[in-house]
């Protein structure tokens, strides 16, 4: 489950201001913050935690994923490395409009795209996985902890669990049987990201 403490992880990382803040000091913030001007934060933050869910996941499972320092990384969001190389990038992408996920796939259709689950539901492509984590309840658990100061127990509530092996299975079916356990260099993980031989 997603505890609190992990949203507000998200806001430290993705606000230099607030990165030696108190919880109470960002709750106070945030509850200043007009409606509108809220809901551009609540995605910001969202889009972070999706990052760190999605990137323990997978670390969970003994894939060595990486999380691009910069919050606004170009193109991907998380590296996947082999031997302390990137072997592979993917995109992450907290949303639940189809049209923003096809218009990524047009831009960059190379490149897989964990998404969350209303939408990866809705798309027919195999360049889309699934996370298991649902957008609302990202928003959900955003925007109860910044408005008040909700406890754990709170968000022991949602059923946002990120499905670990629905995001190992997806990642395998993108990249043929390269995150099972055998041996494969990274030249040859991304030879099959990308489509091309193994090396």
């Amino acid at each position: 489950m997603i505890s609190t403490a992990v949203v507000f992880d998200s806001v430290r990382r993705g606000y230099n201001e607030f990165e030696t803040a108190s919880n109470g000091e960002i709750i106070d913030y945030f509850e200043s913050i007009e409606p509108d001007a809220m809901i551009g934060h609540v995605s910001n933050i969202k889009g972070i935690l999706f990052e760190q869910e999605v990137a323990a996941a997978l670390n969970e499972q003994g894939i060595d994923a990486l999380i691009f320092e910069a919050t606004n990384h170009p193109i991907s969001d998380i590296a996947l490395m082999t031997d302390g190389d990137i072997a592979a990038e993917i995109q992450l992408k907290a949303t639940d409009s189809v049209s923003y996920i096809n218009e990524t796939l047009a831009q960059y259709p190379d490149i897989p795209i964990i998404a969350t689950s209303e939408v990866a539901a809705r798309i027919d492509s195999t360049m889309v996985i699934d996370s298991g984590l649902e957008n609302s309840s990202l928003d959900f658990i955003v925007t109860d902890t910044l408005s008040s100061d909700v406890t754990d127990a709170l968000s022991q509530e949602l059923a946002a669990d990120i499905a670990s092996d629905a995001v190992s299975e997806g990642l395998a079916d993108v990249i043929g049987e390269s995150l099972l356990p055998i041996p494969i260099s990274p030249i040859g993980l991304i030879g099959a990201l990308f489509g091309l031989p193994f090396l």
